[in-house]
């Protein structure tokens, strides 16, 4: 090959190589264009995950306050210790570490190690409210114990979590179902949330908006350095109508029966000054992860304090229902103020004898009107009218004061009661409404069902002009008393209301014993026993029926208003197996009241 030959393949070569590396060259500027014109926004956000990480801040839960500003739901300082996973390499081996280092039994760790295996990318509580021998310690060994983090946040605290246990209510830890809601604070370790009472109802209002902590992280995942910071918002602040140290005297009044519970009304707005039911728990062991021993002492309490008697006990109202079968019987015209019935201890119908509670005394109440039936509780007069009167009259004025419907309370777990009529029969029991189901129900027994809300509710609404109110515990900017929106004649009422007024103040009344000495500030009531078990004919003849077990006597309750004259407050009290209406729940209702107007004196 001569030397022009050589160059011609020699350039043709270099032509090649040439285009070969020029094609390279174009390819990696278009790819570098693409990746960092095009595509530059686009993998810019991608390095921005990897490198920044957003952690979420817990808000500060807004507290909670009586109608006189004392606080019934705050805060403490709380040190938790939480291992962070991306900031060691075997967070195993940590756990054990830090579980031996805090002292944490079997039982704990084994809980630890479970959560960790389900998730072993998210931060873990370890403990919580540590003290400062577990601070000390931590600190101490942070070389050995790196990962673990302390933080210092807030834990809820109830001064009072006897008193306020079933109207605050409590916080706990979220269950595997409150996490499956789309509400991310609920992944920050030891985050709480409302449980129950107002804390459960007004969870949303409460808990506050998250903040947001942006922090730049190495490959490594540990922190460089914090970017930008969003503070949480804190949870709106709640006042009560409750009053505290009501509350206190109430609940040591209670306190001399096993089971019982009370309410106080105004009666114009409906706003509550007491609610208690006994026997009650401490609220503050829920808050602070509840032990095994705790939780089962609570609950198998033969006297169920975890259930709030006032609003999801479902009780008989016994004689306290003979006030709507009076107002219903008026209103229909089935009696006037002076219609009689003689009382012989006794009314049959049919083939069946009714037993009027005063039986052995032989005469029985003799001959009585309905104001004089209503102060001495006759059966027997309601059972003459009842038949003439029929269910339906009784539940439609049932209905006006709020019978078989929710109050409208903000706590979660108010029951309804039943107020029966002829269809609920047939379409639960496959059964007609016969006139024995009438009869029983006149006298509030049956298949009748109440709460003591409910009833305190009537009786408000009765002295107020049949105003509809809703009982309720927060406290609103003005209290609003809503028109009356029935016919019922003021006379009916005012005749019904002085029935109520001799059962506390004649002789005869069936609580006169109870009476209010002050005559500035009397009160009207209304008592009731009511059977839980049936008592035979041979119970009634030896008058053995009130010396049977506990569990089978009469539960006792007593509804009242004060004062007579010009009525503010209603008070139902209601004692589990108190066996009567007058001689147990009718004295812890008068010495309600006098706490009751003894603060608002003093207010």
């Amino acid at each position: 090959m001569n030397d022009h030959e050589t160059h011609q393949t020699f350039t043709r070569r270099t032509f090649v190589l040439a285009a070969f590396k020029g094609g390279l060259l174009l390819t990696l500027v278009g790819r570098l264009y693409y990746l960092q014109i095009l595509k530059g926004s686009h993998y810019k956000v991608l390095s921005d995950k990897n490198r920044i990480q957003t952690c979420l801040l817990a808000p500060s839960r807004g507290l909670i306050k009586d109608t006189n500003g004392v606080v019934l739901a705050g805060h403490k300082i709380n040190y938790s210790a939480i291992l962070a996973p991306e900031l060691v390499e075997v967070p195993t081996n940590l756990l054990k570490e830090v579980a031996h280092s805090l002292k944490l039994n079997d039982n704990h760790y084994q809980i630890l190690s479970k959560r960790f295996r389900k998730n072993k990318r998210q931060r873990l509580l370890i403990k919580e409210d540590l003290s400062w021998d577990e601070l000390s310690k931590i600190e101490l060994h942070s070389e050995e114990l790196r990962g673990i983090l302390i933080e210092k946040g807030e834990r809820r605290y109830y001064p009072f979590p006897d008193l306020t246990c079933h109207t605050i209510g409590y916080v706990s830890s979220a269950t595997q179902k409150d996490l499956n809601e789309a509400e991310p604070l609920l992944q920050l370790p030891g985050f709480r949330i409302g449980k129950s009472g107002i804390e459960q109802t007004c969870n949303q209002s409460l808990q506050g908006e998250a903040g947001l902590k942006q922090v730049e992280v190495n490959a490594y995942g540990r922190i460089l350095r914090t970017l930008e910071t969003f503070e949480p918002k804190k949870g709106s602040e709640l006042n009560l109508t409750l009053d505290i140290k009501l509350q206190q005297e109430v609940s040591a009044i209670l306190k001399q029966e096993e089971s019982a519970g009370a309410v106080v009304l105004d009666v114009h707005s409906g706003a509550i000054l007491s609610l208690v039911s006994q026997p009650s728990f401490n609220a503050q062991l829920f808050t602070d992860s509840i032990s095994r021993a705790d939780w089962r002492e609570i609950a198998d309490h033969p006297r169920r304090p975890l259930t709030n008697k006032v609003i999801s006990g479902q009780y008989s109202p016994g004689s306290i229902f003979k006030i709507i079968v009076s107002l219903a019987a008026l209103h229909e015209k089935v009696v006037d103020p002076h219609t009689t019935y003689h009382c012989p201890g006794h009314y049959d119908y049919n083939d069946h004898r009714f037993h009027c509670w005063n039986w052995r005394s032989g005469g029985g109440h003799g001959s009585v009107n309905l104001q004089t039936a209503i102060s001495q509780s006759c059966d027997t007069y309601f059972f003459n009218i009842a038949t003439k009167l029929g269910i339906d009259a009784m539940t439609s004025m049932a209905r006006t004061f709020g019978f078989g419907d929710l109050t409208g309370i903000e706590l979660p777990g108010e029951k309804s009661g039943l107020m029966p009529s002829r269809q609920w029969k047939r379409e639960n029991r496959r059964q007609a409404w016969t006139g024995g189901d009438t009869i029983n129900a006149s006298i509030g027994q049956g298949y009748l069902l109440s709460t003591p809300l409910q009833q305190a509710k009537m009786t408000a609404m009765l002295v107020n002009g049949v105003k509809p109110i809703t009982p309720h515990l927060i406290k609103r900017h003005q209290e609003y008393v809503t028109p009356s929106i029935t016919s019922i004649d003021p006379l009916h009422i005012a005749l019904v209301c002085q029935g109520m007024a001799d059962v506390v103040n004649q002789p005869r009344g069936t609580a006169y014993r109870a009476r209010i000495m002050d005559d500035s500030f009397r009160m009207a009531g209304k008592t009731a026993s009511t059977q839980v078990s049936r008592i035979t004919a041979e119970q009634r003849l030896e008058g053995t029926h009130n010396n049977r077990p506990y569990h089978l006597r009469e539960h006792a309750m007593f509804t009242a208003f004060a004062p007579v004259e010009s009525p503010r407050y209603a008070v139902t009290v209601i004692v589990e197996h108190g066996a009567s209406g007058s001689r147990t729940a009718a004295p812890l209702a008068r010495d309600i009241l006098i706490a009751t107007h003894e603060r608002e004196k003093k207010s």
